[in-house]
């Protein structure tokens, strides 16, 4: 088949970032294509306003076209009508692009408006188009202000003087919500086929569009040989330098509000006085580091926290190898955790939240176990439990493994792609 992939931003790995497992998910994606025999074409911008960018990935061409798509509340005065161009710019090379050469199908890739650019040519298109969506975006568009801008001073200053009431429609005119539920509608209405991460993701969508024959759930993919168990432990411990004889392990961005970083360290001093020599280990940066720091030395738990900042996407299977259980404590409705499934495929089980579409990749009892969000105490019983019991965790990090085979590498899902595109209405 031929495939034209439109996506806001793509790159080699080392253009984009190596940590960043979600964006190495997508570009792995169209090499697996590739090598399958498709001929694959990304339609993507100039990856800044000053860097073009590479022309091809491992025999994926790029065709590039200018400008980048920049969004910023804080410079919308420059960011909005930039990204008018970046949408009218898409229009145009996408119907040059398909006027020119004979396509199967259209792939958009997640952008909300390069979905809708593309949907306003969709009647003008001789190939069908499908919508990647990797989220919900109504989650996103409707949640209170105070959890939006909540940690921005001059909102907590502006709300302490009463004055956030007032500036409401001022600030939702800024947070671009409107116009970010019509491109949602336009895209919804225009494509085929919109792919979801999970069930969850879809249903918070379709309850207030209504286009469940559309949905079609495609997860996310993983490379099963990279994330597997390599056995000896130990060895692994001693070159990565993990502290401890039991280890928790959280991979993440720093942040409270939707991570549930404060949660995970509130849970610690009960774990370590129930599992002697235990290690968290914590793999991200940034965000809110400082007040995840001056957490740690609050609850005095400094000698049994370890801080290892970001680290390159091949290296979290590394440390997959050193860990006992991982913890994805998310508050949030996080409809997929790639992290999840990569620490599955290594054999390690997971404690994650009931919300979005945790629930759906982790079964509860069979390959970890699920609480509820913004539990400590439920956290800290869940880790103790799988800590104190080998055979428990054995068992439960094989049928991990075994599920991540059946359900989320990429030879399951390309495949699964190749069949979505090969239905497609023309």
């Amino acid at each position: 088949m031929k495939i034209m992939v439109v996506a806001y931003k793509f790159g080699s790995e080392e253009e984009i970032g190596r940590h960043l497992g979600t964006y190495h998910y997508f570009i792995e994606m169209t090499r697996r294509l590739k090598q399958n025999g498709h001929e694959v074409m990304v339609v993507a911008p100039w990856l800044s306003f000053w860097k073009k960018g590479s022309m091809g990935v491992d025999g994926v061409k790029i065709f590039r076209y200018y400008p980048p798509l920049w969004n910023s509340g804080k410079w919308f005065f420059l960011s909005r009508p930039l990204r008018l161009w970046y949408m009218i710019a898409t229009k145009w090379v996408v119907l040059h692009l398909d006027g020119r050469e004979s396509w199967d199908a259209i792939l958009v890739w997640q952008a909300r408006e390069t979905g809708y650019a593309v949907s306003q040519i969709a009647s003008k298109l001789h190939a069908p188009f499908l919508f990647r969506q990797i989220t919900a975006w109504r989650w996103h568009v409707e949640r209170p202000l105070p959890d939006v801008l909540g940690r921005k001073k001059w909102y907590r200053i502006i709300s302490s003087l009463g004055a956030d009431r007032l500036l409401e429609p001022a600030l939702q005119w800024i947070l671009d919500r409107k116009k970010q539920q019509k491109f949602a509608r336009e895209i919804y209405r225009s494509a085929k086929k919109i792919l979801f991460v999970s069930r969850a993701a879809a249903e918070a969508e379709a309850l207030e569009h209504h286009f469940r024959s559309k949905i079609i759930v495609w997860p996310v993919a993983i490379e099963a040989d990279l994330f597997a168990p390599r056995g000896d432990r130990a060895l692994w411990r001693t070159r990565l330098n993990v502290r401890g004889e039991k280890t928790l392990l959280f991979i993440g961005r720093i942040n409270f509000a939707e991570k549930g970083v404060g949660h995970l360290l509130d849970a610690m001093p009960e774990v370590i006085r129930e599992v002697s020599e235990v290690n968290l280990l914590i793999i991200g940066g940034g965000g809110e580091s400082e007040r995840m720091n001056a957490q740690i030395k609050k609850l005095n738990i400094e000698a049994n926290v370890q801080l290892v900042g970001r680290q390159p996407f091949e290296k979290l299977a590394d440390y997959l190898q050193t860990t006992d259980v991982l913890i994805v404590p998310s508050t949030w409705v996080e409809h997929f955790g790639q992290v999840t499934i990569e620490a599955m495929a290594a054999g390690v089980p997971v404690i994650t939240t009931n919300l979005g579409g945790s629930p759906e990749i982790n079964l509860h009892n069979q390959t970890g176990l699920v609480i509820s969000p913004a539990d400590s105490r439920a956290l800290a019983e869940a880790a103790i439990r799988l800590l104190t019991d080998e055979e428990m965790r054995v068992r439960m990090g094989q049928a991990a493994r075994k599920r991540v085979l059946e359900n989320y590498t990429f030879e399951v899902l390309i495949r699964q792609l190749e069949e979505i595109m090969e239905g497609l209405p023309k």
